[in-house]
């Protein structure tokens, strides 16, 4: 049985191992320095280490191999106004010669569009500042820490634990007609780059619109800085306020001073806070 790869007439000859380890050795070294981590790619927490390849990113990639994009659409009319939008993006090279394609779609009936949040009812009670340090790094006992509440920034700065009634449809689709069309868009795009590049190896893809999937986290609240000439006024009306309010901190389990999550809070704080 002969070895021999048989090559069509008009066929381009095939990529040597070295072409090919030349071209995952550029992809690599375009991630490597100029890329930029959650502008190009990012690494989404629990779903592994390998990097979702990001909308900027692709561009980059359809740059640096000078592909030109073709773009189709096709718009499906669903019922209530709702609509999905179908895309598949053709690359080829500067030349004509078609390489491969990439599909995507997006529609109005995906949850982060087809409802909103409903009324936000505000409590007296502030975010404890355990969330803020455990939000990050693990945002389970962050949302532990809050219950069902969600946390809400006033008018005035202030951040206080907030009640989200439950969501409620949007009433005109044709508000994200746009923005779903954009995103079937990145989603053909991403999936096009991937696939003629060959990099499904380096990234991966089905997150490529972060963002706008992974919730952010909030802004983390500036610690107002106390005037000296109301020190005092304002330590006797924290206390009142704390002494008030401690039974609902309490169930928070987090001291009011040091922010330590504990089950033996007396009055609010821990046993060491209310000592000093």
């Amino acid at each position: 049985m002969s070895n021999e790869i048989t090559v069509y007439e008009g066929a381009p000859a095939p990529l040597t191992v070295s072409e090919i380890r030349g071209q995952v050795n550029l992809i690599q070294e375009i991630m490597r320095e100029v890329m930029h981590k959650d502008e190009h790619y990012g690494v989404i927490p629990g779903t592994g280490t390998k990097p979702s390849l990001l909308k900027a990113g692709a561009e980059k990639l359809i740059l640096t191999f000078r592909l030109v994009p073709d773009i189709e659409e096709t718009v499906l009319e669903l019922p209530h106004s709702h609509r999905e939008y179908r895309v598949k993006v053709r690359l080829s090279s500067q030349n004509g010669i078609f390489l491969g394609a990439g599909v995507g779609s997006c529609t109005t009936m995906e949850g982060k569009y087809r409802f909103r949040t409903g009324p936000v009812e505000l409590t007296d009670i502030p975010v404890p500042k355990e969330y803020w340090n455990l939000r990050k790094s693990e945002p389970a006992k962050a949302r532990e820490l809050i219950g069902n509440h969600i946390p809400k920034k006033t008018d005035t700065g202030q951040w206080l634990l907030a009640t989200a009634s439950e969501k409620v449809e949007h009433d005109n689709p044709a508000d994200y007609y746009n923005t779903c069309l954009k995103m079937a868009k990145k989603r053909a795009l991403v999936d096009a780059c991937l696939t003629v590049t060959a990099a499904s190896d380096i990234f991966t893809q089905d997150i490529e619109d972060m963002p706008e999937v992974i919730p952010q986290p909030q802004e983390q609240p500036k610690t107002p800085k106390p005037d000296p000439a109301n020190h005092e006024d304002s330590k006797k009306r924290q206390a009142d306020w704390n002494k008030k309010n401690a039974d609902k901190l309490n169930a928070k389990s987090s001291c009011l001073k040091c922010g330590e999550v504990r089950a033996d809070l007396i009055d609010g704080f821990c046993p060491k806070c209310k000592e000093d």
